[in-house]
């Protein structure tokens, strides 16, 4: 693994901003991370991803306008953990930084604006449900989650978007945007000098911006699943689609020696290496005119709960959610496909370090989540064959299996 010059600072209000350099660069990134995202407790469902689209507006107008005129371009986005908005550029780090800290220090919800924006999430998350993919996952979250966020779309429900006012954003605002709770993260062509300046201007820009509030601990929350592990639906699929959703285990509850991130990749080496391209059962497959291309597999964990969806498409939907189901409980893997998907693994970590917004972003959310970068693929290089199957064995037993096949709604 690459070693990265990274420079950080942790300030007395508990904000946190860390300045990885990578000198033979051009390109520059700096960006605000929030601990708090769609499948937290809110208010009203959506509310995280509403208030990542509203923050952009201020008193003076839209903020992109006074960032795109340095030439910088910036975005934002809501994950079910986070929210983060960033700036990509190449010059003017002085004028730019002002500008981010402005755009997620200050609010701006007026009824007028609120409900402008609701109708323009409404079509969103229209356009959302049309897709076969989200109406597979919406029905795998609701029987391993249901009745909280992670069973509702990001953006909320349509019944949520009509009930948001400026005074429920700017209580969910209050609530989760303080000091505490926010981590500052630049990358890119800086110098050392340079990074120190940047973390000087940080402190005093989260002194003007941001509540001194210690962060609050965000405890795990044990939801009841649904007793329907099986079943159908009808959708827009031209093709049937299958989709196996993993219901997981607190990865800490289990006593394992390893921490959230790491319990993530390898859960996701095990089902790549039993389920994956490089697997023998995928060429399997193929011959046996099951499917035609690589499955999807996502590896996921939130404070709601942590989960794996395996999802692709098949006219034989039936026998390909057996074989499935059956790679993912009792198939066999042989070590030289581990050690295939230990490679991949680290090759894709030495790209990503030479893609600033990508390295910035993942940095971010490993710091958010109290983790170590260098620790976790370290772990990863050294773990063993047998420790690994042993630690799959293990969180598999903890876990539940759901599925759903989705055909195609027949127009009458």
């Amino acid at each position: 693994m690459r070693n990265l010059e990274v420079f950080k600072r942790t300030f007395p209000s508990g904000f946190k901003a860390q300045v990885i350099c990578r000198p033979k660069f051009y390109k520059k990134f700096m960006g605000i991370i929030v601990d708090f995202g769609g499948s937290d407790t809110q208010e009203l469902s959506g509310g995280a991803h509403f208030l990542e689209h509203k923050l952009y507006a201020k008193t003076t107008g839209d903020i992109s306008k006074r960032i795109e005129a340095l030439n910088a371009i910036t975005n934002a986005f809501t994950s079910y953990n986070e929210t983060m908005f960033y700036v990509e550029f190449l010059e003017h780090w002085r004028q730019v930084i002002p500008l981010l800290f402005e755009l997620v220090g200050t609010t701006h919800f007026t009824e007028k604006n609120v409900k402008k924006e609701a109708q323009i999430i409404s079509q969103e998350l229209a356009m959302y449900q049309d897709e076969p993919s989200w109406q597979l996952n919406h029905d795998l979250f609701g029987k391993m989650y249901p009745k909280t966020n992670l069973a509702e779309d990001l953006t909320g429900t349509s019944l949520s978007l009509q009930k948001m006012t400026p005074e429920i954003l700017s209580k969910i605002y209050a609530k989760n945007y303080y000091s505490g709770n926010l981590e500052f993260v630049a990358c890119g062509g800086f110098s050392k000098n340079q990074a120190h300046e940047i973390l000087r201007e940080v402190g005093k820009l989260q002194e003007k911006y941001f509540r001194s509030l210690k962060k609050r601990k965000n405890s795990w929350q044990d939801v009841q699943s649904s007793k329907i592990k099986d079943g159908r639906i009808k959708g827009s699929a031209n093709i049937p689609m299958i989709g196996v959703g993993i219901k997981l285990p607190d990865f800490y509850s289990l006593g394992l020696p390893l921490t959230k991130g790491q319990v993530q990749i390898l859960v996701e080496m095990m089902l790549e290496a039993r389920l994956g391209a490089s697997s023998i059962w995928f060429e399997e497959a193929q011959k046996a005119e099951l499917l035609a291309t690589p499955l999807s597999i996502n590896v996921t964990y939130t404070r709601q709960g942590n989960y794996a969806i395996i999802s692709g498409s098949s006219d034989k939907p039936e026998k390909l959610l057996n074989e499935i189901k059956r790679q993912v409980q009792f198939g066999s893997i042989v070590e030289s496909n581990f050690n295939l998907q230990r490679k991949i693994f680290l090759a894709n970590n030495i790209r990503e370090c030479d893609q600033i917004e990508n390295l910035a972003i993942e940095e971010a959310e490993y710091s958010l989540d109290g983790e170590s970068r260098s620790e976790l693929y370290q772990k990863i290089q050294t773990i063993g064959f047998s420790e690994f199957c042993q630690i799959y064995e293990k969180i598999l037993n903890s876990s539940e299996i759901f599925s759903t096949i989705l055909e195609k709604e027949i127009e009458e």
